[in-house]
């Protein structure tokens, strides 16, 4: 797809806490007027669930309380995701600025390639996933959806969607590494070692393809490389606007970092 040489915000935000990052996507959508493509990680390990998920009953919550691990609820669907070893990005445009398709699976497909090419770059040949491929499970690394990417049939990158007045938000993590123990342990289990035995056969990451660690800043190259390449625009190295800032900051307060908003049912 291209764009005609259209420019595209490039920010790279780093480290933020879970409430912090879900702000600032809600808050970057919100002033969207052009392109912007987001990177970023977690200051800790998180959780963060879809907008319809039950943290009481999808979540042990009783193991995150323990190990302080914070839950965050995101404005797109999905299922709960930790996020720990991984680079996230966020992709936020405009329906009417380039020729996203308005069929929300299609977009998916459109933006997936992107992430291909990601990965490409750093030498690992992902498969976008032509048909969902259900589980009874509240993690979503355990299943894959609609064109997310797999290698050697294991999920490696997930992502989810939100439109917004005429606006979109995809965002989701290229997972680096993958603690299959931790994630077992913060989800609802009979039996937490085969749950992550399972995860095992489901779910892989760039350092288990590789077999070697890829940094932060090598996966954030690899990110821009493959939206560059997929959608042909024009990248600018860009920081948060002083108005998307104080937004921001707004929604960390009042909902990000509430129960009222993370722990609804």
């Amino acid at each position: 797809m291209r764009l005609n040489n259209m420019k595209c915000r490039f920010i790279d935000t780093g480290h933020k806490d879970a409430y912090t990052n879900m702000a600032i996507d809600e808050s970057i959508l919100n002033f969207c007027k052009k392109p912007t493509l987001r990177v970023y990680q977690w200051t800790a390990p998180s959780i963060s669930v879809g907008y319809n998920q039950n943290v009481g009953k999808e979540i042990n919550f009783d193991n995150c309380k323990k190990h302080k691990v914070p839950i965050v609820r995101r404005i797109t669907g999905g299922k709960a995701v930790l996020h720990d070893k991984e680079v996230t990005y966020s992709f936020i445009l405009p329906e009417n600025l380039l020729e996203m398709p308005r069929d929300i699976l299609k977009s998916y497909k459109v933006i997936a390639q992107a992430l291909v090419l990601a990965f490409e770059t750093i030498g690992i040949k992902a498969i976008i996933q032509k048909q969902p491929q259900k589980l009874a499970t509240p993690i979503c690394f355990n299943s894959s959806n609609w064109y997310e990417l797999t290698v050697n049939n294991k999920k490696i990158s997930g992502s989810a969607q939100r439109r917004l007045k005429g606006k979109i938000l995809q965002h989701g993590p290229l997972l680096i590494d993958f603690d299959y123990e931790k994630n077992a342990m913060l989800f609802p289990s009979d039996n937490a070692k085969e749950l992550a035995e399972g995860l095992k056969k489901r779910i892989t990451s760039i350092k288990r393809e590789l077999g070697i660690d890829v940094s932060y800043n090598e996966m954030v190259s690899a990110i821009k490389h493959g939206f560059q390449k997929n959608f042909k625009f024009d990248f600018f190295e860009d920081e948060l606007t002083n108005e998307e800032k104080k937004l921001a900051d707004t929604l960390k307060k009042e909902k990000y970092s509430t129960d009222t908003w993370n722990l609804k049912t």
